[in-house]
């Protein structure tokens, strides 16, 4: 009978549509589970990364802590031999992070004074920046007029300005007022050149791999440690200078 044929098609529709309802939600079902699943994994290969990171920063902190020469009457340093709290810096007057670790020398300097000695050694970073060796020379032969820290604020600057080079090294030592015929003569004869690389070599050889590099109290800190606090790259809560240097202090 045509009703009949007709109720037959409706009922076997709405079985049809019921089957394919079914058939979606368990496939929706499934593909959430899989999405879930999918972010479950990627958080944890995400902490797997950031671990990983985390411990190779911490070994590279390890390698890093061969034996340095203490500081010494031959540094070119600020503060007094004697304090309790000895920093030494290997840096790069060419290098941006060593710029930016200089404002961190600075605000140590102005907070802890006389607690606090500094000494600066040169470690330029000649594969990657051509002028690094000049401008460690040229601040040698600053110091041998006894303005070394005044040649190291004026490599800063033009590291900051980007005018960054002998002619600019010259015009330096004019600017602080060394006599310049003299400075002129040690830097193009490049006069400290073995010096500087004998500070490379040993910063090398205690396995220092770039700059900045800092020793406090033979503490190892690779890298351009900011003065307060901070959160690393990683996402990992790390202690500034600050912080380092008071609990060396309270050591004492």
């Amino acid at each position: 009978m045509p009703g009949q044929k007709s109720s037959k098609l409706t009922v076997g529709a709405a079985l049809t549509a019921i089957a394919l309802i079914f058939i979606a939600s368990v496939f929706l079902l499934n593909k959430a589970k899989y999405e879930k699943a999918r972010e479950r994994a990627a958080k944890t290969e995400a902490m797997r990364i950031i671990d990983a990171n985390k411990n190779a920063i911490e070994k590279a902190e390890e390698d890093a802590g061969g034996q340095i020469e203490p500081i010494g009457e031959n540094d070119h340093i600020l503060g007094k031999l004697g304090a309790p709290v000895q920093l030494i810096v290997y840096s790069d007057f060419e290098c941006r992070f060593c710029a930016d670790f200089n404002d961190t020398i600075k605000r140590i300097a102005n907070e802890f004074g006389d607690k606090v000695v500094i000494a600066f050694r040169n470690f330029p970073l000649t594969a990657i920046n051509p002028s690094a060796l000049s401008a460690a020379i040229a601040s040698e032969c600053a110091a041998e007029q006894g303005k070394f820290w005044e040649m190291h604020d004026k490599l800063f600057a033009d590291n900051a300005e980007g005018n960054f080079g002998v002619e600019q090294f010259k015009k330096d030592a004019a600017d602080i007022g060394l006599e310049v015929e003299r400075f002129n003569k040690c830097l193009d004869e490049e006069k400290y050149k073995d010096k500087v690389g004998a500070r490379v070599k040993e910063g090398e050889d205690a396995g220092i791999l770039g700059a900045p590099q800092t020793y406090v109290n033979g503490q190892v800190l690779p890298g351009a440690y900011p003065f307060e606090d901070f959160t690393d790259s990683q996402g990992y809560e790390r202690t500034g200078m600050k912080n380092i240097i008071l609990k060396h202090l309270k050591n004492r």
